[in-house]
């Protein structure tokens, strides 16, 4: 009965918004619609098509056993997961939670390696922190470090908190994890490239739905909300990456500490990530609470790292 009334209740706080402030949500709207058709699409879709296409034809396992005698060593990965790692690393949001998604649901990778790569693969992408974070938000001469830091984090995150996790849910044999594959006809490459575009422009379709209504909601809180500007760059940040960043430049603080921040948003991406990230999974067997949890710990590391430069740079 509560959570009926909450239901209610929220769709009423809704419905007041679009009624009274609709500059608001047709400002957000187009924010959001830029975003996800000049950024996101370009940068996602081909990426996603490519993806789908090697799975469909059983290549990943091929691409998988070129990074497998690093990868298993460091961070206990099959061949399928390696490749699941590469295309997650390489994309970001949310490719790396739907390719980990995709080889669960082919048999590829067990439940627990797929919530395991969910947990640290799933990041910003290189170039948005390279080009937005480092140089556009924070005008750095050396945009690389912020990608070192997010990225480098990801990893040791894994290795000292995730891994264990996962000690004996498959098993090693000559440094081979056996996993259950299911035998599929690899489909011809053309029809793979139809059967991808497809299910790319749905998938990208979900993700452009969910920037959007989080956009709404960052403009809302920046314009409407009535609340400390320090408060309101926090919750930008958590909200949604890109606003955030873009409040974070012109916020008056020193750089140091805004180089701290802009760490700590981009290791966890904003809940439009996160709802992005859900939008994909496809199966219960993958949870979004322990993703969430595994965040935190990722925010965690990559404030403590970024504390860790400024300190080292400072003293010497």
């Amino acid at each position: 009965m509560m959570r009926k009334r909450l239901l209610w209740l929220n769709i009423g706080l809704v419905l007041l918004l679009l009624i009274f402030f609709p500059m608001v949500v047709n400002k957000g709207s187009k924010e959001g619609l830029q975003l996800w058709f000049t950024v996101v699409l370009p940068a996602l879709f081909p990426f996603m098509v490519f993806s789908g296409v090697m799975m469909k034809i059983g290549a990943t396992q091929t691409i998988g056993r070129w990074l497998y005698p690093v990868l298993h060593r460091l961070l206990g990965l099959s061949e399928n997961g390696c490749y699941a790692l590469a295309v997650g690393f390489l994309s970001g949001y949310p490719l790396g939670a739907k390719t980990a998604a995709d080889l669960l649901r082919q048999k590829a990778v067990t439940a627990e390696e797929a919530q395991y790569i969910l947990c640290f693969c799933n990041n910003a992408s290189p170039m948005f922190l390279l080009e937005y974070i480092g140089v556009y938000c924070m005008g750095m001469k050396k945009p690389w470090l912020i990608l070192m830091v997010v990225y480098g984090t990801a990893i040791l995150n894994a290795v000292l908190f995730l891994r264990k996790n996962i000690r004996g849910s498959y098993q090693t044999s000559q440094n081979m994890v056996k996993c259950s594959y299911e035998k599929e006809r690899p489909v011809g490459v053309m029809n793979a490239l139809d059967q991808s575009i497809a299910d790319s422009f749905v998938t990208v379709t979900k993700v452009g739905g969910y920037i959007i209504l989080f956009s709404i909601l960052a403009e809302f809180v920046e314009k409407i909300v009535p609340c400390h500007a320090f408060a309101k760059m926090i919750g930008l940040g958590v909200i949604e990456i890109t606003t955030g960043g873009e409040y974070l430049k012109a916020y008056p603080m020193m750089a140091d500490l805004k180089w701290i921040f802009a760490c700590g948003f981009s290791a966890f991406g904003g809940f439009s990530s996160v709802a992005q990230t859900y939008s994909v999974l496809q199966s219960n067997e993958l949870s979004i609470a322990g993703y969430l949890k595994a965040k935190g710990t990722h925010v965690i590391l990559a404030v403590c790292m970024a504390a860790g430069f400024v300190l080292i740079r400072d003293f010497f």
